[in-house]
Parts: structure tokens; C-alpha cells; sequence
């Protein structure tokens, strides 16, 4: 019996080829799509559960502020029982920084600063050397084993020595201390080589500065139970509140502890961990069951469609006295054959396509990424999911049927209107998702011309490492020497990059409080170079550096509720003040997501800031390249060996939605795999209806009916189950994409044009697909059609 059964399921697939692709085409790039989405998704779910103990460890965080000076982690180190370890870390926040070994340079990965104290928070797995002291000695350096054999080719380097550059702190020699494993794909904090804190701090002036303001550290606790935490919390605050001075302490508010776990998806900016979207993976994760569900739909009426084809076949099998269980067990040992080909193929895709999926979702997974037990559990749930739903259906649609009913006919009988249904509500998720992936683009598009508020087109700016920056007078005098470079000012940060967090005291009219701002040292020029108009009051003047005076944007004024900027002040820790001279009109210092808030400026010597900005003046590429060599010929003439580099303001902006263009390119993938997975199913259906149809359309065309109203007729029902799609799509994308554009603080409308456009591309698409099909049973010779059984 179990060898007839076998050879009965291999003939049935052998004659069943069209049915067997098509089943094995939608259902494997659903398959792999879906197992690669829930990797990912996982990926990103766990990220920061790699790390050894990582329910006690914490971020140090306060209410206004999430940055810490030494002065503060002082009061913190070494005085509670309840903590294993307190550490704090700073990015290395150079545009470039690089190697350089027996005069070979190589590019230097992510730098992260830590205290000798990093290792008593976070483990990792060493290769060679010791961990314990290895942050202790200034001019040690720790190195992953990627970026070891990058710069030595191996990863037995201890005692070896490097020239390590950056526009930090210059230059410094450094021993290696350790090689440790690579971080794992969920790790939270990325780097590729730690370097002593002290390093930094003994090189640049603003880290030497013991004080209360300098808060330029990220903090980390490690504690001996997580049950302490509030406990712990307490006690933090008490500490901190006894010790620090009263503006300290409105500048930070209440002190807590972060769970570490929770800090991937925090609104809280950090420099040291990685970030990441809820929002965006809430939506690739309801993208993921809709691409299930569409490949379901799909198969279910595949296989209902054929075993409606084979209902003599099941009507004799009744007669023969099957049952209701044989009869299952009968729809179960020919779809699971399927099912396993169908994994089979998935897994080879998913191989094959890897390389363009981590280039699109920026992830390394390897194909042993798909073996963890995660993976492997949602295979599993996808496969049985498919497998029961596809039972019940198909047995459910002949259940109802007498053996008279099953046997006479290959009619598809009442239930078809449940597999219309099905149809239905394939079109309408497709629908749905060309209208997402419209209204993403359009945002997208939206968000990278629309304009900042400043003139970003022509300028070119170039970093300024700490030693070079103090010739920034005498690199002024020389470039302003070439013809097209038109004009040239000075900042102490690339615009679109984090700005510095300023605390300071405001004095409005008398009254005395707080006030937390972005802040940025600028040149005198600064505003006249970028086309920032001043609303109120004066532009900086000569005498605006010893007076130190601030100039605000309107969202400031605003927001501090200033009247009258000449009855307004501004003060430091250091208790120096000075008066708010002018306000320039909003504009947007950071990208589009985010409203504009308030900003200070400052003004500086250009020997105290580091980006260097010309605009320049060329009709082609070609003078372009001329201009910029001239440029690299002054820099090399003072750079003192330091690489030349430059950026392009409007590349560097529009950089800024690098992660919007990456998922609406996801999005689309995944909406033009979807719509494929819906064709198939379409066009599948389509030669069931035909076939159905056959003898029906001889009749009609023996009677004189013509191959336009054969088509008619086919495709009208298409036409029905598109329309009556649109019609339920509609609300509901123009709901869910009206939720995801309040994400957005500047967002585009969601114009009618892009749900028509959707319409009309899903009728397009519906009839292109069926109507070769349509077209062939049309046009067929009506004798062989009334022959047809």
C-alpha cells in the first residue's frame, strides 16, 4: 500500500509540471523571503543579548542628559557594594583616522575610547593577550582579529607596534595589548579597537578638564544583581546630588539606570552603540506575513484548482470506501512532497541572493545565520501553517460534497466564491503594498529636496585634525589665493552631523534658570557664507570673541520665551556672560525627521574649529578635479603628511537618509516579490478558469461570438476582483501610511495621484497576466473545445 501511495504521488507530480512550478516558484521566494526577513528581525530583536550578563548591566542616564563628565563618574567609582563595574567610553569622532606600519596606512575601523575599568562591565572573547590591565597603560590599543590581519595579516601582533592618526589628537604610537574574537551580528556596541581614554584625554585639551561641565562620556554599570537597581538608583542620586554643584544638578535632573537590552531602541542619541527602528521593524515584520500570506492564498487555490481537476480521481477513491481521515491523510502525503521541495529551493535562494540582501539591509549574515534555533523555529511554523491550512481548505471544499456531485463533474461548484474571496484579498494586499512603496518613495524624495534653509550646492569642506588646525589662518590666506574658490568659513562641526550639547544659564530680563541647547563655535562669517538670513538683532562683529557673544535661532527664542534678546544673557559654569546679539531664521541643522529645535552659536578663532568649508566656483567635472587638486597642493604643503580628504556638503546631506533609501528599496523588493507571488497566482488561476470554460466557449463561438467578447468575458471577472480591491485597499493603506508619515516631522501629502497610480498598475499588471492566457482560449479552434473530456 505505502509503495502504491509513493508511486501514485511521484506520477501525480510528474504530470502535474505546470502545477508543481508555479506551486514551487511562489512558495519558495515567499519561503526564503520570509525566513530571511525573521532572521533579521530576530537579529535585530536581540541586539545586545550577546554580551555576557547583560540583565545587570546598564546605561548611567539622568532626566536632561545622557553624558557625563569625569568629574561625575568620579563620585560613582568604587563607593557601592551592589556594582561590579562603572566604565565610561567616547566615540572616536574623527571624519578619518588611519594606521600606519612600516610606512604601509591603513583605514581604521570604528575607534571606541574606554577607561581601564571597560572590562570589569563588558566581556569578549580574547584571542591573544589579557584584557584585565590592558586599558591601564596609555598606549596600549586592543584589536578585533578582522582589523589585526587588515593591518598586519595576522593576528599574532602582540608587543607590535602602530601609528595611530586622527584629526582627534594627531598622532600617537600604540603597542598592541590584545586581539579579541570579532563581535557578534547582535552586538549593540560595534568597534574594531579600543583605545585607552587617557590617551585622549592627556592629548586634548577639552579632556583634560576635571569639571563638572565636561560632560563628554558615555557611562556604563555592570551591577551584581538587577534587583538592586532601584536601590542603586537612589543611592546614585544621593552621590551626585551632595556632591555637584546646583547647576549640575538642573542640568541633569533625576539619575536612572537604562536597561542595556532597551538602548538599540531608544529615542536617546548615542555615540558608542548602535541604533535602531521599532517602526521599521514593525513594518518589514507585517510585510513578512503579508508575503506569507500572499504565497498561501497562492497555493491553496493551486491546489484546490487541481484537485477540482482530479475530482473523478477522489470520487472513485470515496467509492473504493476511503474516509475522512484516509481522504486527509491522502491531501497531506501529496502536499508535504511539495513543501519539502519547495524548503529545498527556498534554502538555495537564499544562498544565491544573500550577497544583495546584506548589501540592502546592511546585515553580514552568513547562510549559518539561517541554522540558529530562531530561523529554524519559523521554518517550521511556516511550513506546518501551510500544510494545515492547505488540508482544511482542500477537505472542506469536497467535504460538503456527495459522492454523486464529486464524481460527475470537474465544475468548480458553490465554494468557488470563497476562492474569489481568497483572490480578493491577494489583490488587495498587493494593492496595498505598491501604495506603501509609492508613498515611501515619495517621502523619500520629499525629504532630499526640500530645501534646508542655507546654501548647501558648490561647497566643499575639509576636516581639520587638532595640530593643522592651528595654522587655519595661514590654510585660509593660501586657498583664498585660487580663483574659484569664491569664499571661506569656518565651524566646529559638518552641518547635518551631532552638534555639541550645550548647558548654560539664561538671564531673561532678570530671571535666572537653565537651558539645554545644540551649540555650534563658528566663524564670523559664518552666516553670510551660507545665506542664513539674521531676523533680529546683528551678525558677529570683531569684538564678538572676547565678549563672547551668542547668536540664536528663532526655535530658541521661541522655546525659552525671550522677548527682548538686549534684556537676555547668556552664562557658563565658569560664571562668564554674554549678551544674545542676534537671531537668525529657523533652519534645519539636522535631517527632516526631525523638527527643527534650538541652536546657539558662538563665535571662535579659527585655529579652535575644525571643519574648514570652501565654495567654489567651476562650469564642469573636469575644472572641478583642477580646482581640487590645486587645493590638495596647498594642503600638502602644510598637512605635514596628514592625508588630504574632502566632502561634499550636498553628498554629506543628503547621506543623512541613506537609511530611508536603503528601506525604500527594501520595500519595493519586497513589494515587486509579492506582486510576482500574486501573478502567479493570477495567472494560475486564469488557465483554471479557461480550462473550466472550455466547452462553454466553443459553444459561443460555433453561435458566432467574436475573440473580443471571448476575452470580454474571461477578463471581466479580473476587472470585478481588482476593482472591488481598490476599492477595500484604499482606506486602509491611506490609514496605515497616514500613521507612518507622523513620524516625520516634515512629511509630503498623500496625494490622489498615488492610490490611482496603484489602481491602475495592479489592472495593468492583472491584465497583462491573464489576458495571454485569455487570448489563447479564444482563439481556439472550437472543435477541439467542444471535444475537450
Amino acid at each position: 500500500m505505502f509503495k502504491y501511495s509513493i508511486k501514485r504521488i511521484v506520477r501525480q507530480l510528474l504530470q502535474g509540471k505546470r502545477q508543481l512550478l508555479l506551486n514551487v516558484l511562489g512558495l519558495s521566494v515567499a519561503f526564503a523571503l520570509t525566513l530571511f526577513l525573521s532572521t533579521f528581525i530576530f537579529t535585530e530583536l536581540n541586539r545586545g543579548k550577546s554580551v555576557e550578563n547583560y540583565q545587570n548591566l546598564y546605561k548611567l542616564s539622568a532626566e536632561k542628559g545622557n553624558y557625563w563628565s569625569s568629574r561625575s563618574i568620579k563620585e560613582f567609582t568604587g563607593k557601592f557594594s551592589e556594582i561590579k563595574g562603572i566604565t565610561k567610553t567616547h566615540e572616536d569622532w574623527s571624519d578619518r583616522s588611519y594606521y600606519e606600519v612600516d610606512k604601509n596606512q591603513y583605514n581604521a575601523g570604528k575607534i571606541l575610547y574606554a577607561d581601564k575599568y571597560f572590562f570589569d562591565v563588558f566581556n569578549y572573547e580574547i584571542i591573544a593577550g589579557a584584557l584585565d590591565d590592558a586599558l591601564a597603560v596609555d598606549d596600549n590599543i586592543i584589536l578585533t582579529k578582522t582589523e589585526a590581519l587588515k593591518i598586519f595579516g595576522k593576528i599574532d601582533v602582540l608587543g607590535k607596534t602602530l601609528k595611530f592618526r586622527t584629526s582627534s589628537f594627531g598622532e600617537m604610537n600604540f603597542n598592541v595589548a590584545a586581539v579579541i574574537k570579532d563581535l557578534p551580528l547582535e552586538a549593540l556596541m560595534k568597534f574594531d579597537a579600543i583605545i585607552p581614554v587617557a590617551a585622549l584625554e592627556s592629548n586634548v585639551a577639552w579632556y583634560k578638564t576635571d569639571h563638572w561641565g565636561q560632560t563628554s562620556y558615555e557611562a556604563f554599570v555592570s551591577l551584581v544583581s538587577a534587583h538592586s537597581k532601584t536601590n542603586i538608583e537612589n543611592q546614585l542620586n544621593t552621590a551626585f546630588h551632595s556632591a555637584a554643584p546646583e547647576w549640575a544638578k538642573q542640568d541633569k535632573g533625576k539619575i536612572f539606570l537604562q536597561p542595556y537590552k532597551s538602548l538599540y531602541f531608544s529615542e536617546q542619541h548615542s555615540d558608542v552603540l548602535l541604533s535602531g527602528s521599532m517602526r521599521r521593524v514593525k513594518v518589514l515584520g507585517t510585510v513578512m506575513i503579508i508575503v506569507f500570506l500572499l504565497a498561501l492564498i497562492n497555493f491553496i487555490n493551486l491546489n484546490t484548482a487541481q484537485k477540482i481537476k482530479q475530482s473523478r480521481d477522489a470520487g472513485i477513491h470515496k467509492v473504493m470506501g476511503a474516509g475522512t481521515w484516509q481522504s486527509l491523510i491522502r491531501i497531506v502525503s501529496e502536499i508535504i512532497p511539495v513543501l519539502f521541495i519547495t524548503l529545498f529551493f527556498a534554502a538555495l535562494l537564499i544562498m544565491i541572493s544573500l550577497p544583495l540582501l546584506n548589501q540592502l539591509f546592511d546585515s553580514s549574515f552568513h547562510f549559518s545565520s539561517f541554522l540558529k534555533i530562531n530561523t529554524l523555529v519559523t521554518g517550521f511554523c511556516i511550513v506546518t501553517v501551510t500544510l494545515f491550512f492547505s488540508t482544511v481548505f482542500i477537505a472542506s471544499y469536497f467535504h460538503q460534497k456527495n459522492l454523486f456531485e464529486v464524481l460527475k463533474s470537474n465544475t468548480p461548484g458553490k465554494k468557488e466564491n470563497l476562492r474569489n474571496a481568497l483572490l480578493v484579498v491577494q489583490f488587495t494586499l498587493s494593492i496595498a503594498l505598491i501604495i506603501a512603496s509609492l508613498v515611501i518613495n515619495k517621502q523619500n524624495n520629499f525629504m532630499q529636496n526640500h530645501s534646508m534653509g542655507f546654501q548647501k550646492d558648490n561647497i566643499v569642506y575639509l576636516p581639520l585634525h587638532e595640530k593643522l588646525a592651528e595654522q587655519a589662518k595661514t590654510i585660509k590666506q593660501e586657498l583664498s589665493g585660487i580663483s574659484e574658490v569664491t569664499n571661506i568659513t569656518m565651524a566646529s562641526q559638518a552641518l547635518g552631523k551631532s552638534e555639541m550639547g550645550w548647558g548654560m544659564s539664561l538671564n531673561n530680563n532678570g530671571e535666572e534658570k537653565r537651558i539645554g541647547y545644540e551649540a555650534m563655535r563658528v566663524d564670523r562669517n559664518f552666516f553670510d557664507f551660507f545665506g542664513i538670513e539674521i531676523v533680529n538683532g546683528v551678525n558677529f562683529r570683531s569684538s564678538s570673541i572676547h565678549e563672547r557673544e551668542h547668536i540664536f535661532n528663532e526655535a530658541a527664542i521661541k522655546t525659552y520665551g525671550i522677548e527682548d534678546i538686549q534684556n537676555a544673557y547668556i552664562s557658563s559654569y565658569d560664571e562668564a556672560s554674554g549678551e544674545i546679539i542676534g537671531v537668525v531664521k529657523d533652519f534645519n541643522f539636522e535631517s527632516l525627521h526631525h523638527a527643527i529645535g534650538p541652536i546657539g552659536f558662538i563665535c571662535s578663532e579659527p585655529e579652535n574649529l575644525e571643519i574648514l568649508y570652501l565654495n567654489l566656483q567651476t562650469d564642469n567635472g573636469e575644472q572641478l578635479q583642477n580646482v581640487l587638486a590645486k587645493i590638495e597642493t596647498v594642503w600638502n604643503d602644510l598637512a605635514n603628511g596628514w592625508p588630504f580628504e574632502y566632502h561634499f556638503l550636498d553628498q554629506t546631506l543628503n547621506n543623512l537618509y541613506k537609511e530611508d533609501r536603503k528601506f525604500s528599496k527594501v520595500f519595493l523588493l519586497v513589494t515587486m516579490l509579492s506582486v510576482f507571488i500574486g501573478c502567479l497566482g493570477l495567472f494560475s488561476t486564469s488557465i483554471f478558469i479557461a480550462e473550466m470554460r472550455t466547452k462553454e466557449i466553443g459553444i459561443r463561438k460555433v453561435n458566432g461570438a467574436q475573440v473580443s467578447e471571448i476575452l470580454a468575458i474571461l477578463n471581466k471577472d479580473f476587472i470585478k476582483w481588482v476593482a472591488v480591491s481598490f476599492v477595500v485597499a484604499i482606506p486602509v493603506s491611506y490609514y496605515a501610511m497616514n500613521r507612518w508619515l507622523e513620524n516625520f516631522a516634515y512629511k509630503t501629502n498623500l496625494s490622489w495621484w498615488v492610490f490611482a497610480l496603484a489602481g491602475a498598475l495592479a489592472l495593468g499588471i492583472a491584465l497583462l497576466t491573464v489576458s495571454w492566457q485569455s487570448w489563447k482560449a479564444a482563439t481556439r479552434n472550437p472543435v477541439e473545445a467542444l471535444r475537450y473530456e
